[in-house]
Parts: structure tokens; sequence; C-alpha cells
């Protein structure tokens, strides 16, 4: 899976078609997930749109025939893509519309003679549809070319995580197979109702009482910081209160065997891979003038049965992880402490930390520094990923501060970063980029 955004997409020119699709009627009332709240808070109060993409490749001009009826079939799987969030006096309200009444047309959009041109209407075509308002705020779309074609679905993030992409292009890409090939809809694994999850956790609460000591965890975390939420520790040239465009950098970290060789030392001192990896990233930042320890925040996949891992829907959580510039077999043993320990406050819901915190929370920055870290090799599709040229592509946006994205896959570990476009903020990417890979090199040790 190759992880970037739509500004250094580059797809081929071709003939671009989109599907379009509306709701029979209101549809019937439905909840919201935590997360969900928060994003659409954001863009009730006019942040722009944030969607994510799946794309790949497929043999051949595309029939868009079977294409229409991939779509159709993929939405009725998948419940997430049933909702519709509509604006009102009091708030967004949600609604979930059946599969069955929904109407699908395909229109002939127009055919691009350069990459770049590709690119443009494909991303004007995903901004404009993937907004969280109204429905649908997804976009099926394909390039047809004689050779070679590209199907890509995009969704406002109300819609599903990264986790989902790698389902998106799993799912349609066997759909599309099954019904191109004339043999019709095939079996695929059973799946989880990400709607019906999010009212059972909303009659449902999980009860965690004021003295539990994953409560306690992040009442540690965050006071030990003056419960200001992390910023990454080096500068960017954006004051304060500021956001700008976002810059995007994609980049190889390290190849499958150096990987290989980390996750190996990490496994040696009870340590997994992005442990390792965190710690490779303190010490880059701490050679170029950081602290000694690195405060992050990290978002972490929720689904927890065989059902859940293959819905698209938006499970995922914050947790806090801090972790020392300390290479040696002792500091990768307490990295390894530490991802333990931040995964295990996941158990508890974010809304409930938020109520219990003995002060308020302070949010330096609009952003907050974050480090994701995805194993591609263990989700679905996986094993067809690089015959599919399959690419999760992200919305450009603003930015105050950075995030970093660390993808592993067979071909080893790659980094997409996002950052404000600023001179400085280049220059200190350019750098932490640089190190991360030496300090990586230094945990793998020699080659035997």
């Amino acid at each position: 899976m190759q992880v970037t955004t739509a500004d250094l997409w580059e797809p081929a020119p071709g003939t671009i078609l989109r599907w379009d699709v509306k709701a029979g009627g209101s549809g019937t009332p439905a909840v919201l997930s935590l997360n969900q709240r928060n994003h659409l808070a954001g863009a009730m109060a006019g942040e722009a749109s944030v969607w994510l993409a799946g794309a790949f490749d497929t043999e051949g001009p595309i029939d868009a025939v079977a294409l229409g009826h991939v779509w159709h079939a993929f939405v009725e799987r998948h419940s997430s893509l049933q909702l519709e969030v509509a604006r009102t006096a009091t708030g967004p309200a949600a609604y979930r519309h059946h599969p069955g009444g929904l109407v699908w047309t395909m229109a002939e959009v127009g055919a691009t003679s350069t990459t770049g041109e590709t690119r443009k209407r494909l991303q004007q075509a995903l901004a404009e549809g993937c907004h969280p308002f109204g429905y649908p705020a997804y976009v099926p779309l394909a390039v047809s070319r004689p050779d070679r074609s590209t199907i890509v679905l995009g969704m406002d993030h109300l819609h599903g995580d990264a986790y989902s992409i790698a389902l998106v292009v799993d799912e349609v890409a066997t759909l599309y197979e099954s019904y191109r090939d004339g043999f019709g809809r095939p079996a695929l694994p059973e799946t989880a109702c990400f709607l019906a999850g999010v009212e059972r956790e909303y009659d449902e609460p999980v009860q965690v009482w004021h003295d539990d000591d994953r409560l306690l965890g992040w009442h540690a975390f965050l006071r030990a910081r003056d419960f200001v939420l992390p910023t990454f520790p080096l500068g960017l040239g954006v004051a304060p209160g500021e956001r700008v465009r976002q810059a995007s950098l994609v980049r190889e970290i390290a190849d499958h065997a150096l990987v290989e060789r980390v996750a190996v030392r990490a496994r040696d001192q009870g340590a997994s891979t992005y442990a390792a990896a965190l710690v490779a990233l303190a010490g880059a930042i701490h050679d170029l003038g950081g602290p000694e320890r690195l405060d992050t925040l990290a978002p972490v996949q929720t689904r927890s049965d065989r059902a859940s891992r293959r819905a698209v829907g938006w499970y995922t959580t914050t947790v806090p992880i801090s972790v020392a510039a300390d290479l040696s077999d002792r500091g990768l043993a307490a990295a390894g402490a530490a991802v333990r320990a931040g995964m295990r406050l996941g158990e508890v819901p974010l809304d409930q930390v938020m109520a219990s915190l003995p002060e308020p929370l302070v949010q330096a920055r609009r952003d907050v520094f974050m480090v994701s870290w995805i194993d591609y090799r263990h989700l679905p599709g996986n094993g067809r990923a690089g015959e599919r040229a399959a690419h999760h592509i992200s919305a450009p946006t603003l930015a105050d501060d950075l995030q970093l994205w660390l993808s592993r896959t067979d071909a080893g570990l790659a980094a997409r970063v996002r950052f404000p476009d600023a001179p400085a903020a280049h220059a200190a990417v350019t750098a932490l980029l640089e190190r991360f890979g030496e300090r990586l090199r230094e945990i793998a040790g020699p080659v035997s």
C-alpha cells in the first residue's frame, strides 16, 4: 500500500467516470460516534473537509456495468456508507439509508491527457463530493484506459479510517473481478455493522470509575505536560494560532531487510517494531536539539473481532505514549512497556477521559503531534496490494503542526509526513527523516 496525499498522487490519464447516488427518502435516525461528533464539530465551525481515498489498478478498460454492481454491493455491505448527516439548528443529525432505496447513475466526466490534469480533476471531484453533510459523503470514480485502468473510492473521514482504505481496495477489487468476469457477487467474509456497534456503545456505555488505573495513567501523562497536548518539539516556522497550507513528504525510511533486523532486536527486548521506531524517532529529534523524551499521541484501531476487522468505519481511538531517546536494550524494553501501557489506556472512552480531567486541557495548536503506525502486512488484501498498485490517498488541507504516518509493508518502512508549508518546517522534516533512518540503522546493528 502506497500511503500518499492527493497533491503527490500520479494517476495516469484516461477517461474519468463517476457514479452518483441519491437517497430515496429521509432515512431512519442513527447515532454518531465520538470521533464523528468531533469531526462534525470542526466542519460546523468551518474547517476544511477531510477525506481519504483508496485507489487500485485493474487490467483492461473499465466495465462500467460491472463496476456499477460493485458500488451497490459494497455500500449494501458496509453500513458506514449508508450514513447521512444533516445540519440542523441544534447541531448535526444522523440518518441511515436503506441501500435498496438508493438510486445510482453513472456519468462520463471527460478524458484527460496528462497526469497533472488527471490528478486535478480527480482531486476536484473528491473535494466536492467528500464533505460530511448531505448524502452521499463518498465518491466512486474510475479512470478507464485501454490497457490498465484505475478504480477509486473517496470518502469523508466520517465514513472510515485508514484501515478502511485497505478494505476498500481488497473488497472492491474482489467484487469487480467477479462481476467483470461474469461470476456475479462473490462470497465475502462476515462483516460487522458499524452503525449498530455505535448505537450499542451509546445505549450501554463503558463505565469507568474515577480511581481506575487507566484514567490515572491518562492523568499522569497529561499532568507531566501541565495538561498541554503534545506538539512537535522542533521549530516549524509557524506562530501559535497560525495555520498555513499543508506540505507533504513521502519517503522510504528502511528496506525490508533493515526493518526485519530492527524487529528482531526489538523482539529480543520484549518490544514491538513500532516501539523501536518511536525510540529511533525520539533519538533523531534529540539529535536535532529536541528533548530527551518523545511525547506523542497515537491513533490505534479498535477492531476487536473477526467481523469488525472486515468492516468499513471509524474504528479508532487515541492513546498517549512517551519514550526516551535511549537506543540501548534497556531503552527498547522501556519503550515496549510504554507502548503496551498506552494501548491499554485506549480501552477507556475518550469522552470519559476528558470529563475526568482535574484541570482543563490545553491545545496549543489546532493540530496535535501524532505518530501513526500501520503494519499493512496484517491487513486484508496485502498479498495483492503490489500487483494492484494500491494507494491510500489523503486530502491536503491546512497545518500548524507535524503529523507522521509510518507504514510497514513487505517492502519495508515508509513515512508520510504532514507539516506546515514553511521553510523552517521543510528543513526540519528533511533533517528529521534522514536522522530517523540513521537511528533505525543503529538499532538494527551490523548485518551478520
